[in-house]
């Protein structure tokens, strides 16, 4: 079967606000996580969209809805579990006649604070975590491959999170067990290790992830040019640009 390509290059954007604006019509708060909010703050890398915990029953039960059926359907999750992830339990859809899918996220299961006055909204009107919300969830839990990535897309500095971030104390180790007890109920093992369990002390991890950013360039990326491995010296934050299509 021919698949049509979706909006703003293949990325979908316009498809995904719809999707969005099905979630708020029915009374469901949202925000567009994972990857897709790291796209947006400008690192590089299916659509994840979370809302509370408590309502991802009724969200599915929305797409899968007949009144959603010319629009979306299921289909299946991820079969194979990531390290440390519950991404093969969560609902999965395509949208019609697109090769274009998006996951349900449960908020408990990435630790990200959602609440109206925590989102914010790109030039196109989806809705995103706004940047210190997305960073402190990432810290919180210890997610140094996602906390390095919006780093360096943002191109945030040390003295930006003592502004905005809470660095005292440590990592959320209770979070961290629950996290992995989920996973081994879900796949009777620990995989990868499941979550770090171990605390570490924030502010720690914020200055050694901030204080390496021209190191995580590489030999490819010349410092006379990048400031961090997403970032030429010079450019404008990414949600700002003004002819960007991809959020």
């Amino acid at each position: 079967m021919y698949l049509e390509s979706a909006s703003c290059g293949g990325h979908g954007t316009l498809e995904m606000l719809e999707v969005s604006r099905v979630l708020e019509e029915n009374g469901i708060l949202c925000a567009f996580c994972g990857v897709s909010a790291l796209i947006y703050y400008g690192a590089g890398r299916d659509w994840d969209i979370c809302v509370p915990s408590d309502l991802v029953e009724k969200a599915a039960a929305i797409f899968k809805s007949e009144e959603r059926s010319n629009d979306y359907f299921p289909v299946a999750a991820q079969p194979i579990p990531w390290p440390g992830s519950l991404r093969h339990t969560y609902h999965r859809f395509r949208v019609r006649n697109l090769f274009l899918h998006f996951n349900i996220v449960p908020v408990d299961d990435i630790h990200l604070e959602l609440a109206p006055d925590k989102i914010q909204r790109s030039r196109y009107g989806l809705p995103y975590p706004k940047l210190p919300v997305l960073i402190q969830s990432f810290l919180d839990i210890k997610d140094m491959v996602s906390l390095a990535d919006v780093v360096d897309g943002s191109d945030v500095t040390d003295e930006w999170g003592q502004e905005h971030l809470n660095l005292e104390g440590e990592t959320d180790v209770e979070w961290a067990a629950w996290k992995n007890k989920r996973i081994v109920a879900c796949t009777s093992t620990i995989l990868g290790g499941g979550v770090p369990s171990r605390p570490f002390k924030k502010r720690d991890l914020w200055k050694d992830v901030v204080s390496t950013k021209l190191g995580r360039c590489g030999w490819k990326r010349p410092h006379t040019l990048f400031k961090t491995r997403f970032r030429l010296i010079g450019s404008i934050d990414p949600w700002l640009e003004p002819d960007r299509i991809c959020s």
